[in-house]
């Protein structure tokens, strides 16, 4: 992972150097281990690579501000975080294909040992170990197709000399940053809006109607729209040209296709292909060439990944980082506790506090470069922080709630259709939920905090309060009605829900949030969970099983246990074991024999012995005590909109 930025004079001017420079240093958080600088002139090619004030001593060019023997109408910046390839043959811009195309590059390709070897099968010669080297030679070979080959998280622009283009694009989920200028002067990008000021003073004027529909909607991410009118974001599967001087549209290469979906994945045996691509996703986010670390919260997410890398470190432990507040009702470090002592993990652990609270919120908003609707992203610092130092590379459960409707919202929702489609149905199952949610969700609050939970759980879908001055309302109601409408053909309701999760609602703007916070301090944050083939297998899982799971083969009896079940099949195959399932198919009510029930009896027994018979039957029903990982920022949830935003990294519940 790094910081990138370019700049193209489409009037011809020529590209101030000092600028390249600012801009450069203003993500130096992204990539301390190193920058580089290519000068560039479009119509000759002439060019000319430069370093900055932390390129390594063995890389001999000229520092970026002096003179230089060209006009250069065209600049690519670089700043390097070192994870795969740690020698010099990794530094950036890189060239291939006789200096005719030129790379910047923001992310992993995970696959690229594979795709190096295809590439060499046909005669593709490289020069380094680096998986910069393997996405240039792939565009050389099969042009902007290649994007389809890849495997992982990116952002990146390359400049093709032959073709006389500039061809920038972000990865399926948008996981990695990519924000530009467009005008006709110059067209300019960067890896935070923030780094686009040198390069483009006067596109920061804010967007007074983007401010309108954050404080009447709540909602930080609606592309191409940011908070500055001059400033647009790329959104994730999406690629955009620069040709012979001309901006193309934004172009998207990638969306979930369930007829793909479901001609590809085992739907017969949904855990078994869960399993599979789950472990081939922590798998592939285990290579790197520096340490890799792991949140743990003590849910089921961050859980899986816990014992799913542990598995593959073959007798080795994982680093595992975690928050914890001592607040009754909120606190999970026993089941951080519980996880991190059955895998053997190297804990570490954070209590966030309010010490120096103002100008810490201040440094973060400084990364955010946005406004933030919750107090995750201050606990999300803290873990942050912690494994600073300890590692360079963390995996985290980012998307395991919105693909596994692991979210309160999620049930709400498929109640709601429900009623519309199957009222008898509704019946049973709106009662069950009812009866069952106090002692899960709210047995901590007391009666007024819980008749307000209820009521934003009744009040979802319904406009929000009319804070805002008419003139202003008008407004910021018209830029929701520009908001990026997504549809995922062939889905049902459920999962059309949690694609717009996954896609628009709610993802995008936690991985903006993670992305920030974790480049703060030089981290390359990865999400095992939004790998796109889980994801779009997940999609594929129909509705009424996620939520109900009333088939054979997905037996469960009650709407919360989606997500016990992934960690119940990590824990099984990390051999979990126990010799009856009664006990705890008796605390969790279920109608009948559950999936897994051989390993979910084990983890049962393992949170009975270590944390005590209360906290067991909780963990048994599905409440894990705030059931996200790292949550609660000092004990308080803050509900708006559909849901809660409980302030474990930024996630909304």
């Amino acid at each position: 992972m790094c910081g990138i930025a370019g700049i193209y004079r489409l009037d011809g001017s020529p590209v101030d150097p000092n600028c390249l420079l600012e801009a450069s240093t203003l993500m130096r958080h992204r990539g301390p281990d190193g920058d580089g600088f290519l000068l560039l002139n479009t119509a000759t090619g002439d060019h000319s690579l430069r370093n900055g004030h932390d390129t390594a001593p063995i890389i001999q060019h000229p520092l970026v501000t002096e003179p230089a023997p060209l006009t250069p109408d065209l600049a690519l910046v670089h700043r390097r975080l070192a994870i795969i390839d740690l020698s010099p043959g990794g530094h950036e811009p890189l060239t291939v294909a006789g200096e005719q195309l030129w790379l910047t590059f923001n992310g992993e390709i995970y696959n690229y040992l594979e795709l190096r070897d295809e590439l060499k099968a046909q005669g593709v010669v490289f020069h380094s170990e680096s998986d910069a080297e393997v996405l240039l030679q792939a565009y050389d070979q099969w042009g902007v197709n290649c994007l389809e080959r890849f495997v992982g998280m990116f952002a990146f622009a390359i400049w093709d000399q032959k073709r006389g283009r500039l061809f920038c694009a972000r990865d399926r989920f948008g996981i990695k940053p990519f924000y530009y200028v467009n005008n006709p002067r110059l067209f300019a990008f960067g890896s935070e809006m923030k780094v686009l000021r040198p390069l483009d003073p006067d596109a920061y004027a804010p967007d007074m109607n983007q401010l309108f529909w954050f404080l009447h909607y709540g909602g930080v991410f609606n592309p191409p729209y940011t908070f500055f009118e001059g400033i647009r974001e790329l959104p994730g599967g999406h690629y955009l040209l620069v040709e012979n001087g001309v901006v193309r549209e934004p172009v998207k290469w990638w969306d979930i296709d369930l007829e793909r979906a479901r001609a590809t994945y085992n739907y017969n045996d949904p855990e078994g292909e869960f399993l599979r691509l789950m472990r081939e996703s922590v798998k592939l986010r285990l290579r790197s060439d520096v340490p890799v670390g792991t949140c743990l919260s003590g849910g089921l997410d961050s859980s899986t990944i816990v014992a799913l890398a542990t598995e593959q470190l073959h007798g080795g432990r994982m680093n595992s980082f975690s928050s914890v507040y001592p607040v009754r009702g909120f606190d999970e470090g026993r089941y951080v506790e519980i996880v991190a002592n059955q895998f053997k993990t190297i804990g570490h652990k954070t209590t966030p506090s309010s010490e120096n609270w103002l100008s810490l919120m201040n440094r973060i908003t400084w990364h955010q470069d946005i406004p933030t609707v919750a107090t995750g992203v201050y606990t999300q610092n803290f873990v942050m922080q912690l494994a600073h130092g300890n590692v360079t590379v963390l995996l985290d459960g980012q998307g395991a709630d919105e693909l596994f409707a692991g979210y309160l919202s999620a049930v709400m929702f498929h109640l709601g259709a429900l009623r519309r489609r199957d009222p008898r149905r509704w019946v049973g199952e709106q009662a069950a939920f009812m009866a069952e949610a106090y002692p899960r969700f709210f047995s901590h609050f007391n009666a007024r905090e819980m008749a307000y939970r209820l009521y934003q759980y009744a009040t979802i879908g319904r406009q929000p309060v009319h804070v805002l001055k008419t003139e202003y309302q008008g407004a910021a109601h018209e830029r929701a009605q520009q908001k990026m409408q997504r549809t995922l053909k062939g889905a049902d309701d459920l999962n059309q829900h949690l694609y717009q999760q996954a896609v628009r609602d709610s993802i995008p703007a936690l991985l903006h949030y993670e992305d920030r916070n974790s480049m703060a301090y030089s981290i390359e944050a990865r999400v095992p969970f939004l790998d796109h083939r889980l994801a779009e297998f997940a999609l594929g899982v129909p509705g009424d099983l996620i939520a109900c799971a009333r088939t054979p083969q997905l037996q469960s009896g009650d709407l919360f246990d989606g997500h016990r079940r992934t960690v119940a099949v990590a824990c099984r195959e990390q051999h979990c074991r126990a010799d009856s399932t009664k006990e705890l198919n008796s605390h969790a009510h279920f109608d009948h024999p559950i999936l897994l029930s051989e390993s979910c009896a084990a983890a049962y027994r393992h949170v009975h012995r270590k944390a005590g018979s209360g906290a067991a039957q909780s963990w048994a029903q599905g409440r894990r005590a705030g059931d996200s990982a790292n949550q609660c920022y000092m004990g308080a949830h803050q509900a708006r909109g559909a849901g809660f935003y409980t302030h474990s990294h930024g996630r909304r519940e």
